[in-house]
């Protein structure tokens, strides 16, 4: 006999690190910033990895990439181009990645 295991029963083992980096967490990290807001760890990890996947879909409330507003104007091209640094040369090693 089979026990269906219902999906809100699902675990999944989170290991914490020894320190904190572009894509790993310390315990104490998110322990400080669950208290921060309120939560107890489970409930700030939730929080967070909801937040890091309606970015990458780029929904409501999330920090992905604007809508594009299309092609540069003349006008901003021209303003782009005033900032540039006229009398400067390029490196040589900047032209043998061009193939010059």
């Amino acid at each position: 006999m089979t026990t269906r295991v219902r999906r809100s029963q699902e675990r999944l083992v989170f290991y914490y690190k020894a320190r904190d980096t572009a894509t790993t967490v310390k315990r104490s990290s998110v322990q400080r910033a669950a208290k921060a807001l309120g939560m107890d760890e489970t409930g700030f990890l939730h929080l967070a990895a909801a937040a890091l996947v309606r970015g990458l879909r780029g929904g409501a409330g999330s920090a992905g990439k604007p809508e594009d507003s299309g092609r540069l104007t003349d006008a901003q091209l021209l303003a782009i181009r005033s900032m540039e640094p006229q009398d400067v040369e390029p490196t040589r090693s900047f032209l043998a990645l061009l193939g010059k």
